[in-house]
């Protein structure tokens, strides 16, 4: 996971209780769950628990405008619900599609959209030793109340 970012059709809600304060996740059980979906890659496993950085900042920019989901812990759990249910690695493999390897970006699109019933943005970056493209982020978009996928 990288983020779970709310927007109103028209552009991306940021920032929507600027005086909010992180509380940290503290429930070993939460955690868990959070460092094994949404691992704080800019720390280390024994830093991750006390300082929590990259959590704070998704949640403070992007958590605090996600309406009916503005704790901490409502808006983790929605976002890691989401990631299980769409699991996109999961969606990638069935399909054959594994890393390391290159596949068209219709091949991608059309395994997501198989369970997902709506075509992802996907973003890429030119791999520096290769012709090719290489996908850094796939975004699917979801209804207000994150019932279902919808087209970005």
């Amino acid at each position: 996971i990288h983020g779970l970012w709310p927007d109103n059709k028209n552009t991306l809600l940021n920032n929507c209780a600027p005086g909010a304060t992180y509380h940290k996740i503290d429930d070993p059980g939460m955690f868990k769950q959070m460092d094994d979906r949404w691992t704080e890659l800019t720390s280390d496993a024994k830093d991750s628990k006390t300082y929590q950085g990259f959590w704070e900042h998704e949640f403070l920019k992007h958590g605090t405008c996600c309406e009916g989901h503005d704790t901490e812990e409502a808006y983790f759990k929605l976002a890691m619900r989401l990631k299980d249910r769409f699991d996109l690695l999961t969606i990638l493999r069935a399909s054959g599609i594994i890393p390391g390897n290159y596949y068209s970006i219709d091949s991608i699109q059309k395994a997501i959209k198989g369970v997902t019933r709506a075509v992802p943005n996907l973003y890429c970056n030119p791999d520096p030793n290769n012709p090719r493209m290489e996908l850094v982020e796939i975004g699917i978009c979801f209804d207000p109340k994150a019932t279902y996928v919808m087209v970005c």
